[in-house]
């Protein structure tokens, strides 16, 4: 292939390839100052998005489930009630087993977000936002 029909395929398939990554969301975009949910995160509720973050140490080896933290951590987050919630943590359960990665391994993850309080049937941790059907990779 020329360089010139390359360079063509590349601009036509740019605008498409955009638009099937899904939309990405910052944790602190998450939450308004009175840690109530973003307008932008009520927008997204539902849908498959991006986050990135760092994974805290799994408390079973074996599982689907992991904490994503703004910046590295090294306890359980979820050991607390709704009214003591970090905003700066989510959820994350995948939708099929990865091995664990080092808590300082920066991760994009994916997968759809869910708003609002809820207890894991699974785990009995208790959880503001989640990301579910997920998978990620290191940075």
């Amino acid at each position: 292939m020329r360089r010139r029909q390359f360079a063509a395929l590349l601009a036509f398939a740019a605008p498409a390839l955009a638009l099937a990554a899904p939309p990405r969301i910052r944790m602190f975009e998450l939450y308004q100052d009175d840690l109530s949910f973003s307008a932008a995160a009520k927008k997204l509720n539902g849908s498959v998005i991006s986050m990135q973050g760092f994974m805290a140490p799994h408390l079973k080896v074996e599982s689907d489930f992991f904490v994503l933290s703004n910046s590295p951590v090294e306890t359980c987050p979820f050991c607390a009630s709704e009214d003591e919630w970090i905003n700066t943590i989510v959820f994350v359960r995948m939708k099929k087993r990865q091995e664990a990665v080092s808590p300082g391994d920066l991760l994009q993850v994916q997968g759809r977000l869910e708003l609002g309080p809820q207890k894991d049937s699974a785990t009995g941790f208790i959880s503001r936002v989640r990301l579910v059907d997920a998978s990620f990779q290191r940075l």
